[in-house]
């Protein structure tokens, strides 16, 4: 697959298999830290991965014997923080993104509204596998633990020892990592800041899978996710975030059939292909612009600022989406 892609400087883009982006942190020798502007641009590269149809999921991983160690401190003149903590992808967000890029340098911090790497406080509209490959420390841990799926090496190790360094996660992690892993062994790996090593993690949960490979294992995954139709994807990912949301079962389930499964799956063109392909013996021919604009329309109740409509023209919003 060759795509028209953003400029990068600190990872590379490549395209496994169809469907499949795979972003490579390529600063081995600063064992994958994050400059400061390594974050608006793994998030211009993720939101370039949202509006393009042919790309369904996405691979994280770094080179070398690191996947991501933090910040890199080196070149660090003021706090990290993010103005914005709500993670979506929506109309919402784009007014945040737009706010926070017309805001004064002084004024935006290090990192865009989606966070580290623009995964941390990251929703978006499709998945993101990490493929742990080495050492995953401070905001390493940060973007892993809000990726939709974590694989990870033998010889990964995971660490959260800002404690010992007079700090803490930050974009929400600590309410995931408790949502992930359980209190209380969030409490022995963050107020410890001891190291954790693989098979640990996965008895924990923090973790998937494990595989030698953990790049090429993400791969299968992800061929699986794509072979999909990825309106279902989208709807039921969804649908994962409305049950991480603390809502009564009962009324996530209400909001789940009104909000994605009535407008989206059963009204869309995808269930009617998916079905008749199933009957038919054949694989399916999915439609990959699937139902863009109601998509958007449906966001407008979250409120598009007249700041967006006067700036954007929002038929090529819907094109580009």
């Amino acid at each position: 697959m060759s795509l028209p892609h953003p400029k990068t400087t600190i990872c590379s883009l490549s395209f496994p298999a169809d469907g499949v982006l795979l972003v490579t942190l390529t600063r081995a020798k600063e064992l994958n830290t994050i400059p400061n502007h390594g974050h608006e641009e793994l998030s211009r590269v993720w939101q370039w991965m949202d509006s393009s149809p042919q790309l369904l999921v996405g691979i994280f991983t770094g080179s070398g014997r690191a996947f991501c160690t933090g910040a890199d401190l080196r070149g660090k003149k003021k706090p990290v923080f993010s103005a914005y903590t709500k993670p979506c992808w929506s109309i919402a967000d784009l007014n945040a993104t737009i706010e926070w890029n017309e805001a004064p340098t002084e004024t935006q911090g290090v990192l865009p509204p989606e966070g580290f790497c623009g995964i941390s406080q990251r929703r978006g509209r499709k998945p993101i596998i990490a493929a742990v490959n080495g050492l995953a420390v401070g905001g390493g841990m940060e973007v892993l633990i809000n990726c939709d799926m974590v694989i990870c090496s033998p010889k990964a190790v995971f660490s959260s020892a800002d404690v010992k360094v007079g700090l803490s996660l930050l974009g929400g992690t600590l309410p995931l990592l408790v949502q992930k892993i359980g209190r209380g062994h969030t409490v022995d790996m963050t107020l410890t800041g001891r190291n954790i090593m693989p098979e640990e993690a996965l008895r924990w949960g923090l973790v998937d899978r494990l595989a030698d490979d953990p790049v090429t294992e993400a791969v299968e995954v992800a061929k699986s996710i794509a072979a999909n139709s990825p309106d279902a994807v989208w709807a039921t990912r969804e649908g994962i975030f409305l049950g991480m949301s603390g809502k009564d079962s009962f009324e996530a389930g209400k909001e789940f059939q009104d909000k994605y499964w009535e407008p989206f799956l059963k009204k869309g063109q995808n269930v009617k292909e998916g079905i008749a392909a199933f009957l038919e013996r054949r694989k399916p021919n999915w439609h990959l612009n699937w139902n863009k604009a109601k998509l958007w329309a449906s966001q407008l109740t979250l409120g598009l600022s007249l700041q967006c409509l006067e700036r954007y023209d929002f038929p090529k919003l819907l094109n580009n989406c």
